[in-house]
């Protein structure tokens, strides 16, 4: 593929996870500021995302008149119309990067189908699959590349999330298991939080409990990606004791 001049990055889609992606990318520094699309579905916007002074519009395919690199940040639901909407002006210069959860690369690479010509040019697609904390760029990101996506267009994309927090390349057959650990289980850790309760009800002040309980679930994190081990391991019971309070 031959490189382009200059990155122009679009958006379509304007909910929290494009405002998390579109912060990262000004923070990576590949793209001149601001991201230079963003379609949205409502006239409302986040200050977050109206503060980083990027072009709107609520066409879709207008976005690809101006970027080159295109996240589709939109509801999963809405993706078949939001791809019938794009694909007269997707071209071989595009890179489309899809965030839409369960929507698969194959899927995505069937554009050519809202075509209304026959022939459709290759065009290079990737999948992400972000978690939560990307909206305040301390995420883990996974990706994986279409059929027409090279080395090129993943270390582009790896660069930009970067940004957001840990981004590593996988096969696309681990983006549900991503999704198990890293989405769902920022709840299942928020969960321990709420042993600050049992602190509150013995007579802590809740202002403090919710500190540091906030802090020990912040520091068994860093415990854990320091040393490269579970965060249990080193605070196990011996092998005599009962292990079923941990699991």
């Amino acid at each position: 593929m031959e490189a382009r001049e200059e990155l122009r990055v679009g958006f379509v889609g304007a909910g929290r996870m494009a405002q998390g992606l579109a912060q990262g990318v000004v923070r990576a520094g590949r793209a001149p500021p601001p991201p230079h699309g963003l379609s949205r579905g409502t006239a409302c916007l986040a200050p977050e995302v109206a503060d980083l002074g990027c072009r709107t519009t609520h066409c879709n395919s207008e976005v690809l008149q101006h970027c080159t690199l295109v996240f589709l940040t939109t509801k999963p639901h809405l993706l078949p119309e939001v791809l019938q909407q794009i694909a007269p002006a997707v071209t071989r210069d595009h890179i489309i990067v899809s965030v839409a959860a369960g929507v698969t690369l194959q899927t995505l690479q069937q554009v050519s189908q809202f075509r209304p010509q026959s022939y459709c040019p290759r065009f290079s697609v990737l999948r992400v699959v972000p978690n939560l904390p990307c909206v305040v760029q301390e995420g883990a990101v996974v990706f994986a590349r279409g059929s027409c996506a090279g080395e090129q267009e993943a270390t582009l994309l790896k660069s930009l999330l970067s940004a957001c927090g840990l981004c590593e390349e996988t096969p696309e057959s681990y983006m549900d298991i991503h999704t198990g650990l890293s989405g769902s289980g920022v709840a299942y850790v928020s969960a321990l939080a709420l042993a600050q309760q049992g602190a509150v009800k013995m007579g802590m002040p809740s202002a403090l409990a919710n500190k540091i309980a906030a802090q020990t679930l912040l520091v068994s994190l860093d415990f854990a990606l320091c040393l490269q081990i579970p965060p249990l391991n080193p605070v196990l019971p011996p092998p005599s004791a009962p292990n079923a309070p941990f699991f």
